[in-house]
């Protein structure tokens, strides 16, 4: 329980409360304050207190003050201190009903919002099911933050993650053994796979053919023909010398012989029977001759195809070709380009070889009846020739393997597919990125966080589960209550429908207002105003009735009830007159329960009615009076003599000439008078005595200055007092007449007096 407020330094218009009089509080304390003098200031308070919060607090500093905010209060455990920045203690047993809780909790200005409906959801619950509402949304708020960071984990990883593959996919990866080499692997399959037409297309690989001599030359350079004529072979060898026949010469001749076929040259026509040279031509060319001559040239011819330089060449352009092949087709097969290579300095063995035969033969050519002998040159070429042609065999062999790997790329490619391709070597690919360390960190870190949001969604279910049971076991009892407590207070609707639901994954309230037996959707601030809804079916009077059967509600079902401090701040504003005796009966209730009620009201006759119905022990009375330029005060109140009749009457009367000019001006002007005394006196008790009339006050502030709590008061009291002072004694019995009242100046003073006492119509 709060014992007293010892001191409010520059909170909101309290620069220092401190004030004279008792005022401590006691079970029902009854606090009167006119509007914008530090009701909902002192709510405040008492709400930073129960949170524990010093925003609701920091944010009321008195504008202008140097010093920092501060509060100290009196509590039944001792002395609870606000110095600027935290309390010395939290008090959370404080349940307080004011424009806050109807602003969080029902409704801001004429509309239902979702904010509300959450908000209002904690209230249905009640403080049992409260925990569970909180452990739902800490846990709800925990996944929520686990999602932002899981998606800042996502980011930094989907660039890693190849086309076609998900990221829990890719974080499943196992490590490659010699990834590097698979994927150099994969890597020629793919390129082998997008040229798959020039696969096709490319020849394989040709073995080297080697270049065969024929057998039987030594036989035929010495090959001769037995049966020519002695002499005749030299009688043509002089004639062909003596008419200057070279190499052709023989071939010129034997050529003509063929015409020669009778007796007559086929050159001159002359006759040849019997001449010596005709019948040695005969002799040496003959037939065998021819032969010979035949099988120099097939000898020759075949070494030319072989060992030519046609032939060499076209060694020389296939291996260069193997060459350019072997270069490609590395890249999609395994070829050891060094191993199909020709063999260094075949091609020149060649052709050495061939051009030492050939000049054997030339020789043999020319002279077909001579024996020709092989010289060294022969045989050193043919010793390099067979040397070469040794390494000729292993290239071949090794370019018959190449041929096979190629044989099987071929087929492989003939039927592969692209995409298949492509997705194996981005799995290799992605295989080796997850495994690197920063990558795999972020993995780790992924994982980590998808476990803990799975843990946390998985906790929230089963704490969900739990509110969802026990929201619904006290729904229907809550929603009852509210409509006995609207039936009380003769509110014309009550509510129906009320359930719960989970949008955007926070708790949610919602309900309907049933106005003759028909109901009505709450609708929000963006309903139209031609549809029913909140905002344009219940009055001022109905939303702030609604909104206390809401606390009252919440509060009886509160097992801590009985150790809380209760606070109403205007809990009859805005309600139509006939409501006030249920509102006293439900606040007495509720006081009956609680350790402690404070009630602020701007109504003292309110207040009054209260103060009437409490045990006259427990109950006490305070006033938050506004000194001007010192602030407010928060003094003790003489509730009985402010609530007496004629003051009430008074103020009333007064108030109906401000607004209807109802009255006899005469009465009116010697109202103000007593009015400004009760007031001076409630206000500042100690400092105006029980006999002092409005001049006696007007100079006692005179003479304490600027340091009396009533200066700010000084000047408007002074002019009242002059303006009121001719009306206020007997008549003057030597005066000829009554001074003229003037209505509108007396309507001046009239507003200037109700602004001072805080009675001012709106």
């Amino acid at each position: 329980m709060l014992k007293k407020i010892v001191a409010i330094k520059n909170v909101g218009r309290f620069r220092n409360s401190g004030a004279k009089g008792d005022t401590h509080l006691a079970k029902y304390s009854h606090v009167f304050g006119a509007n914008g003098h530090g009701k909902t200031t002192l709510c405040a308070i008492l709400r930073s207190l129960q949170a524990n919060d010093p925003a609701h607090l920091l944010g009321r500093k008195t504008l202008g003050a140097v010093d920092d905010a501060s509060v100290e209060l009196l509590a039944d455990a001792g002395n609870i201190r606000f110095d600027g920045k935290k309390w010395s203690a939290a008090y959370p047993d404080i349940a307080i009903f004011d424009g806050t809780f109807i602003s969080e909790n029902v409704h801001s200005g004429e509309v239902v919002e979702t904010d509300h409906k959450r908000s209002l959801y904690r209230v249905i619950i009640g403080y049992d099911g409260l925990h569970l509402a909180e452990e739902e949304a800490h846990l709800a708020a925990e996944s929520r933050a686990l999602t932002g960071q899981i998606s800042g984990a996502v980011k930094g990883l989907t660039h890693h993650v190849p086309k076609g593959m998900s990221l829990d996919q890719f974080i499943k990866l196992a490590p490659e053994p010699e990834i590097d080499a698979k994927i150099a692997t994969r890597q020629r399959v793919l390129d082998a796979v997008k040229e798959a037409g020039q696969i096709q297309a490319r020849s394989p690989l040709a073995e080297i053919g080697v270049p065969q001599l024929p057998n039987g030359l030594d036989g035929l350079l010495e090959k001769t023909i037995d049966e020519i004529a002695d002499g005749a072979e030299k009688q043509l060898t002089d004639h062909m010398a003596a008419h200057g026949m070279g190499a052709d010469g023989q071939g010129w001749i034997l050529h003509g012989m063929a015409h020669a076929d009778g007796d007559t040259c086929p050159f001159c026509g002359q006759d040849t029977k019997g001449l010596p040279l005709i019948t040695a031509y005969k002799s040496v060319f003959s037939e065998a001759y021819k032969a010979l001559k035949a099988d120099v040239k097939a000898f020759r011819d075949h070494v030319v195809a072989q060992f030519g330089e046609v032939a060499v060449g076209r060694l020389t352009a296939m291996a260069a070709q193997n060459q350019r092949d072997a270069d490609y087709w590395r890249t999609h097969c395994d070829i050891n380009e060094a191993s199909v290579a020709m063999p260094a300095g075949f091609s020149e063995a060649a052709r050495a070889l061939g051009q030492a035969v050939l000049e054997l033969l030339d020789r043999k050519a020319q002279a077909p009846l001579e024996r020709v002998l092989q010289d060294d040159r022969v045989e050193n070429a043919l010793k390099q020739f067979r040397a070469a042609e040794a390494s000729v065999g292993a290239v071949n062999a090794a370019i018959r393997a190449a041929n096979t790997a190629i044989q099987a790329k071929k087929a492989e490619t003939g039927a592969a597919d692209v995409a298949a391709a492509e997705q194996s070597l981005a799995h290799l690919l992605a295989a080796k990125k997850r495994h690197e360390p920063a990558v795999a960190k972020d993995c780790e870190e992924y994982v980590r966080l998808t476990a803990a949001k799975a843990k946390a969604e998985d906790d929230k279910t089963k704490v969900r589960d739990q509110l969802d049971a026990h929201t619904a076991a006290v729904v229907k009892p809550y929603e009852g209550r509210i409509n006995a407590l609207l039936e009380s207070f003769n509110a014309g609707f009550k509510i129906g429908q009320t359930k719960h639901a989970f949008p955007g994954g926070i708790a949610t309230s919602s309900y309907q207002i049933i106005i003759n037996e028909t109901p009505i959707d709450l609708g929000d601030g963006k309903t139209p105003v031609d549809r029913p809804s909140f905002k344009n079916t219940l009055s001022a009077g109905d939303r702030s009735t609604l909104a206390l059967a809401f606390f009252l509600a919440h509060l009886e079902r509160d097992g801590n009830l009985a150790k809380k401090i209760v606070v109403f701040d205007d809990p009859f504003n805005s309600q139509d007159r006939f409501r006030r005796t249920q509102t006293i009966h439900e606040i007495r209730k509720i006081g009956a329960r609680c350790e402690q009620v404070i009630v602020l009201s701007h109504d003292p006759a309110f207040l009054k009615e209260l103060w009437e119905r409490v045990p006259a022990a427990e109950r006490s009375a305070l006033q938050i009076a506004n000194t001007h330029a010192h602030g407010c005060k928060i003094n003790a109140w003489d509730i009985e003599q402010d609530s007496q009749g004629r003051s009430a009457k008074e103020i009333a009367d007064l108030q109906g000439y401000a607004t209807t000019a109802d009255g006899k001006v005469l009465d009116i002007i010697k109202k103000l008078r007593p009015v400004l005394e009760t007031h001076c006196r409630s206000t500042f008790p100690g400092y105006f005595g029980d006999k002092d009339w409005l001049g006696d006050i007007v100079r006692k502030i005179r003479e304490g200055g600027v340091d009396h709590p009533a200066h700010a008061l000084y000047d408007e009291l002074d002019q009242i007092n002059g303006y009121t002072s001719a009306f206020h004694h007997g008549e003057d019995v030597n005066a000829q007449a009554e001074p003229e009242i003037d209505a509108t100046e007396l309507l001046g003073f009239v507003c200037r007096t109700l602004k001072v006492v805080n009675a001012l119509p709106a």
